[in-house]
């Protein structure tokens, strides 16, 4: 058994990298109780000393001592990677790094300094108050990500009264997974349940976050936040996250660029499997949108697949409200497959989904927007937009029963005020709305040119299943499906109704594509949902039962085939996944005929 270290006193120039070294040598020589007590007592008497200090009075194992000073006042490779363990029963004055000598508080945790590959494990079904902080000196990297996480059965609980949860300032390289933060509820906290922010001023982004089964509620501000001032983070993934109960919001992926910067903040993110719920919004924010469900804002290359936001923004008086699911002056963005419904607003917006703002190449497809207070599929940019809205496609989604608050609004609605929206391509989605609003899909013209086709358009009276106004020759309608249920199929042109589709074809040259016509004033003959689906509740994608064709339905069979016509990649399947293996393309978000 090696002896005791008679250190009695030492100083030397030790960073807190360094510091951090001496803890981990208890853990080294834990088999000599008393030495790992003596190291311990020396760290403490370390970590209280100023950087530039005298060594003095080495006594005992001169081997040992030597290692010690070499480690503090060089900087050599640091030692493996250790799991340090935080439990009620635990002791700060513990080394940590094993469930009998684990640490107790947070406290603990943020003297400490953490090195590439270290994990942080605090005990299930357990709840701990204090706000974690983390910094560039703790940073980890992708192949050694510093992991925060919980040990036992369950999750750990972050109870972090009116403060931000979990800080993460500057760094990189972290994992946060299996844990619940809790704030003091959404009016008396004033922070985030997770923030990473990076400030730094060299336009760099940070590179690497994983967060996953982390649940985020009862923050003022937002349950899951990625941000940065001149660049942020890339190589970013959250998954299986929920957060709820927020006040400005859900979550968002969002930078801190200047409104006008031609760069992205973000890079390479990847949101899936989240739900953001009873988000309400913040009824004295003012000065933008609040009560979003999930947001990813100047990302350049996201995916947000497989979220659910539902019940969020019903307190939001701002001019621009909240959405469920969106994104924002970004490039390359997809959602996908995913829900989001009885969304609310008690100011403006309050929809679905949304590509807003300055977006490029981004696609929304394969999703099911219902019962939401504003449009259910928005393709919109504002006048102070970094970038103009080009090459975005909006295809095989659904909406139902959306717009429910406002005339205005629409199941599909488009518009820019800002700078020209081009080469919008809107084909083989279902929209259904009633009597609510004035149109289930509706299209500002000026500055917008898009093709729309093979899509379906569902109004019940007085509703009409088309508005666009003014009109515009840029905005192209080829192969649709229009109907009305409970009065005559009507379309809105401008200043002019047209009640039968050849008057329209003939005054506007809408619904004809090199001289034949094309679109239907038809009933689709469509499936419904069983009587036992409510209105406004969750339903799973792939078990919906309404929307599909009925067998003899008119738009099983009367699409145009947009590969062969127009070359577009049309992607892998409709909104199941699956296309009709013979025949021809279908109208409408589902191609395959319903079984009953």
């Amino acid at each position: 058994m090696m002896s005791a270290l008679g250190l009695t006193t030492i100083a030397m120039n030790c960073s807190t990298g360094q510091r951090e070294t001496l803890r981990r040598m208890e853990g080294l020589f834990a088999p000599s109780e008393q030495l790992g007590q003596r190291l311990a007592k020396t760290r403490r008497q370390v970590d209280k000393l100023t950087p530039s200090l005298l060594v003095r009075d080495f006594a005992g194992n001169a081997g040992v001592s030597g290692l010690i000073l070499l480690l503090c006042v060089s900087n050599g490779l640091p030692l493996a990677a250790t799991d340090y363990f935080v439990r009620n029963k635990g002791d700060d004055e513990s080394p940590g790094n094993s469930t009998s000598a684990a640490w107790q508080t947070i406290d603990r945790v943020n003297h400490a300094r953490f090195q590439p590959g270290d994990r942080i494990l605090f005990e299930a079904a357990t709840a701990f108050p204090g706000n974690l902080c983390f910094s560039a000196e703790d940073a980890g990297t992708s192949n050694a990500p510093v992991v925060i996480s919980s040990f036992g059965e369950g999750r750990a609980t972050i109870l972090a009264g009116g403060r931000t949860g979990i800080t993460i300032e500057n760094a990189a390289g972290f994992v946060i997974e299996n844990l619940i933060v809790r704030g003091a509820g959404r009016t008396n906290n004033a922070g985030y349940g997770i923030r990473c922010d990076n400030t730094l001023t060299n336009a760099q982004r940070l590179a690497y976050l994983r967060i996953a089964n982390v649940e985020a509620f009862g923050f003022g501000i937002f349950g899951i936040l990625i941000t940065g001032n001149h660049a942020g983070y890339e190589h970013v993934c959250i998954t299986n996250c929920v957060v709820r109960d927020n006040l400005r919001g859900g979550m968002e992926v969002a930078g801190r660029l200047a409104w006008d910067s031609p760069e992205y903040a973000h890079a390479n993110v990847h949101v899936t499997h989240c739900q953001a719920f009873d988000n309400t919004g913040d009824p004295s924010y003012l000065k933008n949108h609040s009560g979003s469900g999930i947001v990813l804002y100047q990302v350049d290359g996201g995916i947000m697949e497989y979220c659910t936001a539902w019940n969020n923004g019903g307190l939001c008086q701002s001019s621009g409200g909240g959405v469920g699911l969106w994104t924002c002056a970004s490039r390359r963005v997809l959602i996908q497959h995913c829900e989001s419904f009885a969304n609310q607003t008690s100011g403006a917006d309050g929809g679905g989904f949304d590509i807003d703002g300055g977006c490029e190449d981004c696609v929304l497809q394969y999703n099911y927007s219902h019962d939401n207070d504003g449009p259910g599929l928005m393709v919109y940019s504002y006048s102070y937009a970094a970038h103009s809205d080009r090459g975005n496609v909006v295809r095989f989604n659904i909406s139902e029963n959306d717009s429910r608050k406002g005339r205005r609004y629409a199941g599909l609605w488009v518009r820019t005020d800002g700078k020209e929206m081009t080469g919008l391509e809107i084909y083989n989605n279902t929209v259904v709305i009633g009597p609510w609003t004035d149109q289930a899909a509706r299209v500002y013209a000026p500055g917008v040119e898009a093709h729309l086709r093979n899509n379906i358009f569902i109004a019940t009276v007085p509703a009409l299943p088309l508005r666009v106004e003014p009109s515009g020759e840029r905005v192209r309608f080829e192969n649709n499906l229009y109907w009305c249920e409970g009065g005559p199929t009507q379309i809105a042109w401008g200043a002019q109704i047209y009640s039968s589709l050849p008057e329209w074809r003939d005054r506007t040259g809408q619904e004809m594509l090199s001289g034949e016509r094309t679109g239907l004033f038809a009933n689709p003959a469509l499936s419904h949902h069983p009587p036992e689906v409510r209105p406004g509740e969750r339903r799973e994608l792939q078990a919906l039962r309404a929307f599909r064709p009925r067998p003899g339905s008119p738009a099983l069979a009367a699409g145009l085939d947009l590969r062969a016509k127009f070359g577009l990649d049309t992607g892998a399947g409709d909104f199941l996944g699956l296309l009709p293996r013979t025949g021809r393309f279908p109208i409408g978000a589902i191609g395959i005929p319903a079984l009953d």
